[in-house]
């Protein structure tokens, strides 16, 4: 099979069919008129190849891997190109448009978008196009990244991933909320979609009003194409299309996941793990499949990869339980979801040798044991809300994780007038009067990128940022207005361990005061009494600084002993 007809296949349905049905009617013409050379010569700037073929991927490759020939104002078809070859060309032209009609007998929605999405992954292949992504990595980094089948460190192709990922968030791409206005910079608000595709690669725009001028701002939602490497910015869409670009043009194995219910990542094959290894860069999250329902609450139905060699439902990675599940996936009949997906992989393998194509099987036979069989491990598992995107869109769509407990003072504490409060990173328990709280974000108000490490070697335990994460914050508050009691002053003892340059810092804010506390280690006690007179109080933490892959290790709080009994976070109140 040509390469050519991969590239071709990549172009959306309709450009695809506008391409076959042009390069059929140039191989009729010359099959037909053997004899008539002017059939086998096409001027460089005529309508057919500046309009119909130039501007389209793989068009112009097929007519030179058939054996046209540039002589500088034409391209030519040789004589000694015979008419049975021309008819095998032809035939495999034809495959395209049957292979196409044969998918979409079905007329669900649902199938005909997993049909087109697997086209569209094709995009990935474009090696011009991996060229240019890789002009934004210098040699040496290419070299890192492309040595994990030499390398034989343990883990070492998943260390490359997470420094891919962190790489792209930080250094390369950018999340895009609303625009300010191209005209007068004011704030903008949504206003609807425009379906109108003016360019084959932006899927539809965006519309946004001026709340100043009135002026309309677009923004245009690309699909798999060199303008995400311009723009360099969009939602979880355009992040996954591009990442997993990046994976493809490093020689990774990497497929698009694309989730129904409204998330789009990347899974790359880990050659030492011989398993797809879940890579979200949006949330720089490496190997945490079940992130989206216990983190975010989403309630998954279809979650479906693609890559160049095959289609696969992959939702049983990324839920715990499959009954619920099954309960929510009413787009089409699972028989039918799963001759698709078998069809659109079968189509996909037709160029490739029997030995991969048994490589693949295998490994796909593997893939569905361990998503049905062998349940995802989550013991010790983080799984925070949404921290991509602005604030008031993460709790529109319902996937920020935020407990806004608030902390109020019992009747003894009210008659005594004193609240105390303390917390055991060790028992991970808070204690509050004869009231026990169990795990450390029961009693939290918000928190953002933080767990509970154990150090089981070295026998400690602490909150910290999560892998990777450059800041993370925690919040508690404490309101005493329904007790007619305010303030008199604040007594602290929290336990802060810094290393390199690791930094914590403490804030207590009320009474329209904030009190920037000190962060010297291991501290006894602080006293606070600018906050005299104030019924409600908030005491926030921000862990940020460190350096090096352990970085995120650098700033800790509450660090104790897991055998300790001491609490090295207490927190007293005396009311009045």
């Amino acid at each position: 099979m040509l390469q050519s007809l991969n590239d071709i296949k990549s172009n959306s349905i309709d450009i695809c069919f506008r391409v076959v049905n042009v390069l059929l009617q140039l191989l009729n013409d010359i099959i037909n008129h053997p004899n008539q050379p002017k059939f086998r010569r096409l001027y460089l700037e005529g309508d057919v190849i500046q309009n119909n073929l130039l501007p389209f991927a793989g068009a112009m490759e097929f007519l030179f891997e058939i054996g046209f020939i540039d002589d500088g104002i034409s391209l030519v078809l040789p004589d000694c190109i015979n008419l049975s070859t021309l008819n095998n060309y032809k035939q495999q032209l034809t495959n395209i448009i049957s292979e196409h009609k044969k998918l979409n007998l079905n007329e669900n929605s649902f199938l005909k978008e997993i049909s087109s999405t697997s086209l569209a992954v094709l995009k990935f292949e474009d090696k011009i196009l991996q060229s240019k992504a890789l002009d934004n990595l210098s040699p040496d980094d290419i070299e890192l990244f492309s040595n994990f089948n030499k390398n034989e460190e343990p883990l070492y192709h998943e260390k490359m991933m997470l420094k891919l990922m962190t790489w792209f968030k930080e250094s390369f791409f950018k999340w895009f909320d609303t625009p300010i206005c191209q005209f007068c910079s004011s704030a903008t608000k949504f206003k609807g979609i425009n379906h109108e595709k003016i360019d084959e690669n932006v899927k539809y725009s965006e519309m946004y009003e001026c709340n100043n001028c009135c002026t309309i701002t677009e923004f245009k939602r690309y699909g798999i194409c060199e303008q995400l490497l311009t723009t360099r910015q969009g939602r979880c869409g355009e992040w996954a299309n591009c990442f997993t670009l990046f994976c493809r043009a490093l020689g990774w194995e990497a497929r698009l996941a694309v989730d129904k219910t409204d998330h789009v990542w990347t899974e790359v094959w880990s050659v030492h793990q011989k398993r797809w290894i879940h890579c979200d860069p949006c949330e720089t999250a490496l190997d945490k499949p079940l992130l989206y329902e216990k983190g975010w609450g989403k309630k998954l139905s279809y979650v479906i990869a693609y890559s160049n060699e095959e289609v696969q439902d992959v939702t049983w990675r990324y839920v715990e339980n499959s009954y619920d599940v099954l309960k929510r996936r009413t787009l089409c009949s699972e028989n039918d979801l799963l001759n698709t997906i078998l069809s659109l992989s079968q189509h996909r393998q037709n160029n490739l040798s029997l030995s991969r194509c048994k490589y693949i099987a295998s490994r796909r036979l593997k893939e569905c044991f361990e998503m049905l069989f062998e349940p995802t491990c989550t013991a010790g598992e983080n799984y925070g809300g949404r921290t991509s995107g602005a604030l008031t869109w993460r709790l529109a769509r319902g996937e920020m994780q935020i407990e806004k407990f608030v902390w109020t003072p019992s009747e003894t504490e009210i008659a005594n007038k004193k609240f105390e409060l303390k917390y055991s990173t060790a028992i991970d328990k808070y204690i509050h009067g004869n009231s026990i709280h169990k795990g450390w974000k029961s009693g939290t108000y918000s928190y953002s990128s933080l767990f509970r490490k154990e150090e089981l070697d070295w026998k400690n335990v602490y909150l910290c940022r999560e892998e990777h994460c450059e800041k993370s914050t925690i919040e508690w508050r404490f309101d005493f207005s329904s007790s007619g009691l305010v303030i008199q002053d604040v007594k602290l003892i929290y336990n802060t361990a810094i290393f390199n340059t690791g930094q914590v810092e403490w804030k207590l804010i009320g009474n329209n005061l904030t009190v920037n506390l000190p962060t010297i280690q291991n501290i006894k006690e602080v006293i606070v009494d600018q906050m005299e007179g104030a019924d409600f109080v908030t005491l926030n933490a921000t862990l940020s600084g460190g350096s090096g892959d352990s970085a995120w290790q650098h700033s800790q709080i509450f660090r104790q002993s897991i055998k300790d009994q001491d609490y090295p976070f207490q927190i007293v109140f005396n009311l009045k």
